[in-house]
């Protein structure tokens, strides 16, 4: 097998997705979505224990790493989806960004119904998880 080789196509700035300028052209038309999904790599990781308390949280009980959403990771790929709010040339304005300051961005895709999942369920510890929660935007199963 060749090894993986993944170039970033910009880089996140105080905030806000930088894309490299040769890239720029590639934007033409996001601006029309309401939402992006972003997968970035998450290069401050480091590498995962088998089971883990969510969180950190020990009143939670052992879990495997892949049943979370821990950044620690075999591959350091991360995902989200974001509300678009401006783009200007070659950066991209957007909300709710919860990345740190240099993280590189690995490709955008416009969302769309397509990625829009209803009926969803997670387990009981997820919800616990969210009870404990004081970050409306880290909750994972309620809102």
């Amino acid at each position: 097998m060749n090894p993986l080789k993944l170039k970033p196509i910009g880089v996140v700035r105080q905030g806000k997705i930088v894309i490299d300028p040769k890239w720029a052209k590639g934007l033409t038309g996001l601006e029309g979505f309401s939402h992006i999904i972003v997968l970035f790599l998450m290069h401050k990781a480091h590498k995962p224990d088998m089971l883990i308390h969510p969180k950190s949280r020990l009143k939670l009980p052992d879990i495997g790493f892949l049943a979370t959403r821990t950044a620690h990771r075999p591959n350091p790929i991360g995902l989200t989806v974001l509300k678009l709010m401006k783009r200007k040339g070659n950066v991209l304005w957007v909300k709710s960004l919860d990345v740190w300051e240099g993280t590189p961005v690995l490709d955008l895709k416009p969302y769309t119904l397509r990625e829009d999942v209803q009926g969803f369920k997670v387990p009981k510890w997820v919800k616990k998880l969210d009870s404990l929660e004081t970050d409306p935007l880290r909750k994972y199963a309620t809102q």
